[in-house]
């Protein structure tokens, strides 16, 4: 059996290697993982490039690692489920596996059926006319129809997702199985330390990666720790600061509709706040409202700094890179080309077959991939997404 995981391993970490190992204690003989690239969904840059952190999953019992592009690693959560399912279930998984603050599979599927709820979608309609949120409008709706468990359910950020992932398998492919993993330890996006875990931000605001060598594999500690001395991360958004400040500001405000999705005026709200912040962090605070959470601010600014044109993340994702492999993973490859309805690369070379579209997202990631090697300290070359092919792992020899 094959199992599909959605992740952004930022960094890899002691609960997502239980996640793999109780994947495969429900009997996955292979793990397949989606993987956000250089730039992840919460609107900011990747800990460490793509490569060491598909390297580090491969290591630590995975089997293959897809590139999950730009534009769906910072979409929304509905298009950016869709996006990941959309390429598992091109891959041929048989079962996805998801971490969650919830382990009751029904309930989620409930939570799915009720995002699709015509009711639900007019009462948030009109709950945001009047200047709510839409995760708090979503909350109250679901709450009032389908009662405070669900409700409560859909205020946390794993199971948010694990709920949009189930509504992206029903209109995609409702035969795959789906195995919610109770998360175990630190909570998502917790300060607290629980149970011997930290959570990946947490980790990520350690003054040194050697803070976090008790909650990192081995295996991964190694891996992060080399690429580090070698000056490739860590990658945080303050190194970046100034490009994207730079970017939005001499950008013109008739250019802004093209890569914010807006709605009740938020292109002008970051463009009015870009004029006047001095920092990321003001320009955010400057922009959000009660209608613009700050999660969506960040994406917004962040695809605007990256030039992602605001709809494409609503399409599917036209190709299939793979970042890396194990030993036995590679005997998947030749099925998956099979299989898939859009192409399956491994490397540069290979992106001529592409269509055009395929090559337009693909000259985004190396875009993307171009600008990413500004947020650390020892600024990198460009090109990397061109040079660097699928990598190919004995995990016993790490």
């Amino acid at each position: 059996m094959t199992a599909g995981i959605v992740c952004e391993y930022n960094p890899f970490h002691k609960g997502h290697l239980y996640h793999i190992i109780k994947t495969k204690e429900a009997g996955a003989d292979f793990i397949v993982c989606v993987m956000s690239g250089n730039f992840v969904q919460r609107g900011e840059c990747a800990y460490a490039d793509k490569w060491t952190r598909a390297k580090a999953a491969i290591v630590c019992g995975a089997d293959v690692v897809i590139d999950l592009p730009v534009p769906w690693a910072c979409a929304s959560a509905e298009n950016f489920a869709r996006g990941s399912v959309g390429l598992l279930c091109d891959f041929g998984i048989d079962m996805l596996s998801f971490g969650s603050e919830s382990g009751d599979a029904q309930l989620l599927k409930r939570c799915a059926d009720a995002l699709d709820d015509p009711d639900i979608a007019a009462y948030i309609k009109e709950k945001m006319a009047s200047g709510a949120s839409y995760p708090a409008a979503l909350c109250e709706a679901v709450g009032k129809k389908y009662g405070e468990k669900a409700s409560s359910l859909l205020s946390s950020p794993n199971s948010t997702l694990a709920v949009e992932y189930i509504r992206a398998l029903n209109k995609i492919s409702p035969d795959v199985r789906i195995l919610p993993v109770k998360r175990k330890g630190s909570g998502h996006d917790s300060e607290e330390i629980a149970e011997g875990t930290a959570s990946a931000s947490k980790i990520r605001t350690f003054e040194k990666l050697s803070f976090a060598a008790e909650y990192l594999p081995e295996k991964a500690f190694s891996l992060f720790e080399k690429a580090f001395s070698e000056g490739n991360g860590p990658y945080n958004m303050k190194t970046g600061e100034r490009a994207v400040l730079s970017a939005v500001r001499e950008m013109k405000k008739e250019d802004y509709s093209l890569y914010v999705t807006d709605s009740s005026g938020l292109a002008n709200r970051i463009y009015e706040a870009a004029r006047t912040a001095g920092s990321l962090d003001s320009l955010y605070e400057k922009a959000k409202s009660k209608n613009f959470t700050h999660s969506r601010v960040r994406r917004e600014v962040m695809n605007l700094f990256l030039k992602i044109p605001k709809d494409m993340s609503k399409e599917k994702v036209p190709y299939m890179r793979i970042l890396a492999v194990s030993e036995k993973g590679i005997s998947l490859l030749s099925r998956a080309k099979e299989n898939s309805s859009v192409p399956v690369i491994t490397r540069h070379s290979e992106t001529v077959k592409l269509s055009e579209r395929g090559k337009e997202v693909y000259s985004l990631q190396c875009s993307s991939t171009d600008k990413f090697a500004l947020f650390t300290e020892k600024i990198r070359e460009c090109s990397l997404e061109q040079k660097n092919s699928m990598i190919k792992i004995n995990a016993d020899s790490i």
